[in-house]
């Protein structure tokens, strides 16, 4: 049974230092969540007194276990986008991004979604920036599900123009270009972590559905970076430009 007493406790601490725009200094071991239902609980109560969610981020390899974030839709931004963050340590990181076009609350036999009905849902895909900046501490590192719980260090999302026929993109490697401050960061072909940018959207459907939280239509998902994050400060300018998506700009302002 997930302790509630401490879902709560986590959840204000993490309320507070997104609010105020900080880590917190130090997190007490028996506030960590045991497992992922408790890290989901500390999202829940997030983002009942944050939110709407408007949008997710998830992670999942394989046929390996995934880990999901949500996304206020406070800090959803289209591009071009010249936004202010309360946070002092923000990166970006470069993904492809997905808009839902149907509701996935879960199949009516109880039984889950595959890959062809998930496609089916799925409105168009999109370049996007992820905004990373994390409220837990620095040290001593902070446990995977404490991360999962503070939303996977996601603050907001950048996106850009929706292309419809997304489904061809999907099985090439394609070419991913990043620019911050004038500068190239990132230029590859594929390197996506899941290899297919589309895949851990399945299970981040069906994970939600469990929940009774299915995917709605208008939310986003991306799906991970094409490479580590990278910091930006106050007066960058950050451009990715994914072959077959477009280009979209970020600029950090003071």
């Amino acid at each position: 049974m997930p302790d509630h007493i401490k879902i709560h406790r986590l959840a204000s601490l993490l309320i507070a230092a997104r609010t105020e725009g900080r880590r917190l200094s130090q997190l007490d071991p028996d506030l960590q969540p045991l497992d992922a239902e408790e890290a989901d609980a500390v999202q829940d109560e997030i983002a009942a007194v944050l939110g709407p969610v408007g949008a997710y981020k998830v992670a999942q390899v394989g046929d390996g276990p995934g880990s999901w974030g949500g996304i206020f839709s406070s800090a959803i931004f289209p591009s071009p986008a010249d936004v202010r963050t309360p946070g002092n340590e923000l990166k970006i990181e470069t993904e492809i991004g997905f808009v839902v076009g149907k509701d996935l609350p879960g199949r009516a036999d109880g039984g889950a979604y595959g890959k062809g009905e998930v496609a089916q849902a799925i409105a168009g895909a999109f370049a996007a920036f992820e905004l990373v900046d994390s409220r837990l501490p620095v040290a001593p590192t902070p446990s995977a599900l404490s991360g999962r719980a503070d939303a996977m260090s996601n603050w907001g999302l950048v996106y850009g123009s929706v292309v419809r026929e997304w489904q061809p993109l999907m099985d090439r490697a394609l070419q991913v270009t990043t620019t911050l401050g004038g500068q190239t960061v990132l230029s590859q072909r594929g390197g996506h972590p899941s290899g297919n940018p589309f895949h851990p959207l399945v299970w981040l459907a069906n994970a939600l559905a469990r929940r009774g939280r299915g995917l709605r239509a208008g939310q986003m998902v991306i799906t991970g970076a094409f490479a580590p994050s990278q910091p930006i400060f106050p007066g960058d300018v950050a451009t990715a430009d994914i072959e077959g998506l477009g280009t979209i700009r970020f600029r950090l302002t003071d």
